[in-house]
């Protein structure tokens, strides 16, 4: 599916929850194979499942909330985290893991912006994991929480309760080099199927995948 398919149906879906946040994902689809059918039938190619394509319904909807909207239509500003799964619908190319689970066990931060960030320095429980000079328009920068050991115990110990939640901050520079900014939230760590879910302090939530 190409990019401009997919943003033009991330659009539509953000269209139609600003005009009603009560509609069923189930309603949304039916929507969108109406106003943009040629964008829809590629996905629908693309995802054949239902369950699927009502889950990433969800995650377009709740992304756009409350955006004013603009010439560029992206989930979120900047940089956000995302699983293999998701990654690979941006990447086609990407050679995702034939390991299923519920989430990834690989995490990249994604840089989804209209423009390239730069000085890029990530943290994981206010340890530094990774650098990247910069990171390039629809690119990816890995997260190598492997590199801490408090957070590959948590994995290798399992437990009764295999949920963990873990400090993610990404620092860096925009609009050429002129401008600070940062994401920063909780990651949730599932010692069974990987990482499994982003909440950035300003309120945005996904899943990962």
């Amino acid at each position: 599916m190409t990019r401009q398919h997919r943003a033009e149906l991330e659009r539509a879906v953000q269209s139609l929850e600003r005009e009603d946040s009560k509609r069923s994902a189930a309603t949304v689809e039916k929507e969108l194979s109406e106003r943009s059918p040629i964008a829809y039938g590629e996905w629908k190619e693309e995802t054949p499942t239902l369950r699927s394509r009502l889950r990433a319904i969800q995650r377009w909807r709740s992304g756009g909330r409350g955006r004013s909207g603009g010439t560029v239509a992206h989930l979120f500003p900047y940089l956000w985290p995302v699983g293999e799964r998701q990654r690979k619908e941006v990447e086609p190319e990407f050679a995702a893991s034939p390991v299923m689970a519920t989430g990834s066990w690989r995490i990249y931060l994604y840089n989804c912006s209209p423009e390239v960030v730069r000085d890029v320095r990530l943290s994981l429980d206010q340890t530094e994991v990774d650098y990247a000079p910069s990171i390039l328009v629809g690119r990816f920068l890995e997260v190598h929480w492997q590199r801490i050991d408090a957070v590959r115990g948590v994995v290798m110990s399992g437990g009764s309760d295999p949920l963990s939640k873990h400090r993610l901050q990404a620092e860096f520079v925009i609009a050429k080099g002129t401008k600070l900014a940062r994401v920063a939230g909780d990651l949730v760590l599932d010692s069974n199927q990987g990482w499994v879910h982003f909440a950035s302090e300003d309120g945005r939530k996904r899943e990962i995948e």
